[in-house]
């Protein structure tokens, strides 16, 4: 999958900053999962047909475009797992975080269980 540069240094520093919290409040070391990126015209007019919210000029076309799960992350360790709605809010206030900044911007999307994250171009 590619991405811009500027989206996959803010994908790796979503990562690092979901990982410090989890530290920083005892937990375990979790990874978000990345369930799309890039979508070729082929992939997106395929989707369409599946997914009333993906549309023909989608911002996935542009390397911009990231969609996170929030029903799914990758644990290394399965002692003392988290659960899944604790993970979730952490996750959702890295990105608000992010978004703060001015960086992304974010759409919770409840019948994709992801969050859309669009990266802004810096200035």
């Amino acid at each position: 999958p590619f991405l811009v540069p500027e989206g996959a240094k803010l994908l790796k520093e979503i990562g690092t900053r979901f990982n410090q919290l989890l530290m920083e409040r005892g937990k375990n070391r979790y990874r978000i999962k990345v369930t799309s990126v890039l979508r070729t015209p082929e992939t997106i007019k395929d989707l369409m047909k599946v997914n009333k919210n993906s549309v023909a000029n989608s911002a996935h076309s542009y390397g911009t475009t990231i969609d996170i799960s929030y029903a799914n992350f990758i644990v290394d360790q399965k002692t003392h797992t988290q659960s899944n709605d604790d993970l979730v809010k952490l996750l959702a206030e890295v990105l608000h975080e992010f978004q703060s900044q001015g960086r992304c911007y974010v759409k919770f999307e409840s019948k994709q269980s992801c969050f859309h994250l669009t990266v802004r171009p810096s200035n």
